[in-house]
């Protein structure tokens, strides 16, 4: 496939991931209009924030098998435009502000947004060249995390000038039109080129061989102790943790998570260069990023002791550098499998750390503390380490 050809369907992709990447943390900075919400229909305010800020990864770990079979059957075409509109449906549901409409847009949003990240493990998977991998995985966590930027300090800003109502409906405009754009830009058809049931057959056998091995259940563990820990912390435990260490106000730690995004953002296109074009190798990577975010946790748990803000402000851009190293996990999940299947093998490995992300935000609904469930990313990231040291090496 011609460069030109391949980057214009990753832009379109990659525009849609920001879009994913927004509604993924934005609850990190609802808070406020959460609470108004529950107390106005008498719901738990604790039950309802964990509840819909859990949702959406229920939904899109859920998802992803189905996202990966579908992926590489279907096509990346079909299917991202139907997941793009189920995206922008669940993003109007939100936006009436009900909790159980909001409840149902969240698991519509989070069902919809799991095409979009497999799609882009596909599509450079199959069209891109292999030592590319790492660089274009770090372009797409980029662009995501631009949008994660966004959903801290410029969506507060906007939370408070245009109101909850009209900040998600025009999400749901933006949602809609790039699902149009997907029919027209990319040409990936999967393996319904041979007929979509024995596509369908072929991918179910190679997902069978993925869940048997060591490798990709070391690297989804790796997963859940890197930056699945970093995705629940962003959308739901560090407002508490500054709330409650630092006494941080709303704009504060928007601000505070601002400056995560924004380390991650500058950090992880490096992190896949090196991966690529220096070391040439993916493994020593991953099993350092799982002992940073053990080392990482742990001091985050001791850090409130200080009482320092401009200390907690230096960690939120260690603690995004940091996570930019779990970059490597996604062409490690694929790359020790037949291309054709780039969907299906990494898919497997983001359902475990998505299912995990929204265990970990679940955890909302029985702990006040965030300090306990510090302690809970810390050891997972160490387990994890261990675990993935028998990991193949891939590139």
């Amino acid at each position: 496939m011609k460069g030109s050809k391949l980057y214009l369907m990753l832009a379109v992709l990659y525009s849609l991931y920001f879009l994913v990447y927004i509604h993924r943390t934005v609850t990190g900075v609802l808070k406020p209009e959460l609470t108004q919400i529950a107390e106005s229909n008498s719901f738990d305010v604790a039950l309802l924030s964990s509840a819909l800020a859990s949702a959406y990864f229920y939904a899109y770990s859920a998802m992803q098998l189905p996202a990966g079979v579908l992926a590489d059957a279907l096509g990346v075409r079909r299917y991202v435009a139907i997941s793009a509109g189920v995206m922008t449906a669940g993003a109007l549901l939100f936006a009436t502000a009900n909790p159980y409409p909001m409840l149902a847009g969240r698991l519509l949003i989070g069902a919809g947004a799991a095409a979009v990240y497999v799609s882009i493990q596909r599509i450079i998977g199959v069209y891109a060249p292999r030592d590319k991998g790492g660089l274009l995985t770090g372009l797409a966590l980029a662009v995501g995390n631009l949008g994660a930027l966004f959903a801290t300090l410029p969506a507060r800003m906007l939370l408070d000038s245009l109101g909850f109502p009209a900040f998600f409906a025009a999400l749901t405009v933006a949602s809609g039109a790039l699902s149009l754009v997907p029919l027209r830009t990319i040409g990936d058809e999967g393996l319904s080129s041979r007929g979509f049931l024995e596509g369908l057959k072929q991918t179910i056998s190679q997902l069978k061989v993925v869940a048997a091995s060591y490798h990709s259940i070391a690297v989804a563990l790796a997963y859940t102790g890197t930056y699945s820990a970093v995705l629940a912390f962003q959308s739901y435990w560090a407002y508490e943790y500054m709330q409650r260490g630092f006494g941080l106000s709303k704009g504060e730690a928007a601000q505070a998570l601002l400056l995560l995004a924004l380390a991650f953002l500058a950090t992880v296109p490096i992190v896949g260069y090196v991966s690529d074009s220096v070391l040439k190798k993916r493994k020593p990577i991953l099993v350092a990023s799982c002992f940073l975010h053990s080392a990482a946790w742990l001091a985050a748990v001791l850090l409130p002791a200080t009482g320092s803000v401009p200390l907690l402000q230096l960690y939120m851009l260690m603690l995004g550098g940091i996570a930019a190293t779990h970059i490597v996990i996604s062409p490690m999940a694929r790359e020790a499998y037949p291309s054709e299947f780039s969907g299906t093998t990494f898919a497997f490995v983001n359902m475990v750390g998505f299912l995990t992300v929204a265990v970990y935000q679940s955890l909302g609904a029985i702990l006040n503390d965030p300090q306990p469930v510090l302690i809970v990313f810390s050891v997972a990231s160490l387990i994890s380490g261990i675990l993935s040291i028998r990991a193949k090496e891939t590139l």
